[in-house]
């Protein structure tokens, strides 16, 4: 196999539960996302995967892709329905994690699509506050300039 949408595309035609989680509760969807494998989270979403499904830790595809600044799967998924504003168990959204990981891009994506920019996760932290810890400046420059506070 060359790449995961082969791979995908072979277990698919051989019946394969595409919604199937792995032991961290990770399905082929979030795999796709994380790995910035637009091609395949497509595929995975055109025979029916679980956009807003969630991992053992809360996280959704799309938190997967703010992770890995993945931002033609993440818009592929907001296209699709994602929950732009869905939290994991410790409270974050997917800006949260775009903000930690100086995923500039796909933090401006998801402003742009709605998120809310002030979510605070379960300590009380904001995106700004996680990118401002994090020494992302352009991405912490990006969230005031939407008007985020801490």
């Amino acid at each position: 196999m060359k790449n995961s949408k082969e791979t995908a595309e072979l277990l698919i035609s051989n019946g394969a539960n595409i919604n199937e989680k792995d032991k961290n509760g990770m399905t082929p969807l979030h795999n796709a996302a994380y790995k910035n494998s637009k091609e395949t989270a497509e595929l995975l979403i055109l025979h029916g995967a679980n956009i807003n499904e969630k991992d053992n830790d809360g996280k959704t595809a799309l938190h997967y892709a703010a992770m890995k600044n993945s931002k033609e799967t993440a818009e592929l998924l907001i296209l699709h329905g994602a929950d732009i504003n869905e939290k994991d168990d410790d409270g974050k959204t997917a800006l949260h994690y775009a903000a930690m990981k100086h995923s500039k891009e796909t933090a401006e994506l998801l402003i742009s699509n709605g998120i809310n920019i002030n979510e605070k996760d379960n300590d009380g932290k904001t995106a700004l506050y996680i990118a401002e810890i994090n020494n992302r400046e352009e991405t912490a420059e990006l969230l005031i300039s939407y008007g985020a506070h801490q």
